[in-house]
């Protein structure tokens, strides 16, 4: 087992994608590069619906848990309340057999 967590988070975001939305999110994206405990993250989307999502890998679960009460607050803020999400357990052993881009 590994103290490195995942967090794999969903939300519906109904706005336009605009280029000033691309342009927030590329912000919002630098801004989490230097968040203390995030290792990466994955920005994802389902093309064609109001799905959104990231999978996240964190150093631990404090760092998780206090980054994913902020970053809820924030999504909050900008209307985004639809959101469901999970934090995961990583098998390291058998994740880096399959070349995953762990620890």
């Amino acid at each position: 087992m590994s103290t490195q967590k995942i967090w794999d988070l969903h939300l519906k975001y109904d706005g336009p994608v605009t280029q000033e939305f691309m342009d927030g999110n590329k912000q919002l994206a630098e801004s989490i590069a230097q968040e203390e405990g995030v290792i990466w993250k994955i920005w994802t989307y389902a093309e064609g619906t109001n799905h959104y999502g990231s999978t996240y890998l964190f150093k631990n679960i404090d760092y998780l848990k206090k980054y994913r009460e902020m970053h809820i607050k924030r999504l909050n803020t900008i209307g985004i309340t639809d959101i469901t999400d999970h934090i995961f357990d990583i098998f390291e052993d058998l994740s880096k057999i399959d070349n995953a881009p762990i620890g």
